[in-house]
């Protein structure tokens, strides 16, 4: 019997973890098989219980421990410069065709809402918490005056109202965006929801909210 290293085994469960991530992101949960899964990253179906009790035990870690890789440099460049300017990078790169043209590096909150909807306590557990992190980064961005007590998830009033109302028609209109079969639709629909964000929450004269 082969034995592997501590080290070796961390480092399939991550293979295994960012492989199901950007395959849900990208087809949903229902459409990926842990066998197919297992063998996009060259391992046998019966492995992938060596690393994880349960199908949704794997969608619930993924959902809680992968970030997105595009929504991870969307933040980064906001802390740059931070304030109103940081806010609209967000908005700017977050609604966006990039964003909406790669979902298998995008945020999981358009991905994997509906999917989450219909999944056990567990899963929904785990994506409640990485929404509570996008609503955090989001709120801390905010205009002093909005921001309430951003950060601090122990209070049930810590995320403002405007933090829930930008993160809900981000996420929307990315959703919307990728579920059309119009291509124009889909552009307008990303246009008008940067622009209507953008100057709601972090207006800036002669600031275009167009983004190619």
């Amino acid at each position: 019997m082969v034995r592997y290293s501590k080290e070796h085994k961390e480092e399939t469960r991550r293979r295994i973890l960012e492989a199901a991530a950007r395959a849900y992101r990208e087809e949903g949960v229902d459409g990926v098989g842990i066998g197919e899964l297992m063998q996009s990253i060259g391992l046998t179906h019966g492995g992938f219980y060596a690393h994880f009790d349960s199908k949704d035990a794997l969608v619930a870690e993924a959902c809680d421990s992968v970030r997105s890789p595009l929504a991870q440099q969307y933040f980064e460049w906001a802390e740059e410069v931070g304030g109103a300017e940081g806010l609209r990078r967000v908005i700017r790169g977050y609604v966006s065709r990039q964003h909406r043209d790669d979902a298998g590096l995008g945020c999981l909150m358009p991905a994997l809402a509906a999917d989450v909807s219909r999944s056990g306590p567990e899963v929904r557990a785990s994506f409640t918490r990485s929404l509570r992190r996008l609503l955090g980064n989001i709120a801390r961005l905010l205009p002093g005056g909005r921001r309430g007590n951003a950060g601090d998830e122990t209070a049930k009033d810590a995320v403002p109202d405007e933090a829930l109302v930008l993160a809900s028609g981000m996420v929307g209109a990315v959703l919307l965006s990728r579920a059309v079969d119009d291509p124009e639709l889909s552009d307008r629909i990303l246009l008008a929801a940067r622009r209507f964000y953008m100057a709601e929450f972090a207006p800036e004269e002669g600031t275009s909210a167009a983004q190619e």
